[in-house]
């Protein structure tokens, strides 16, 4: 059986190491929010921009027709 001591050291370092682990959990989930962010933007532009086209081509009929 392991000593007193010899537990709080692993005990301690178990503790940093999910420590560390959180960290780069949250690392990595700010990153998928910011991919999230652009990809929605783009979204956003690309569903504009098809409205505006739409538009644009059916005043031109009208016009024309």
């Amino acid at each position: 059986m392991a000593s007193e001591p010899e537990l709080r050291r692993e005990i301690a370092d178990e503790r940093r190491q999910l420590t560390n682990a959180v960290a780069d959990l949250r690392v990595e989930i700010d990153k998928t929010a910011e991919r999230g962010k652009q990809l929605g933007v783009a979204l956003g532009v690309v569903t504009g921009a098809t409205i505006v086209i739409r538009t644009a081509l059916r005043i031109r009929r009208r016009f024309r027709g």
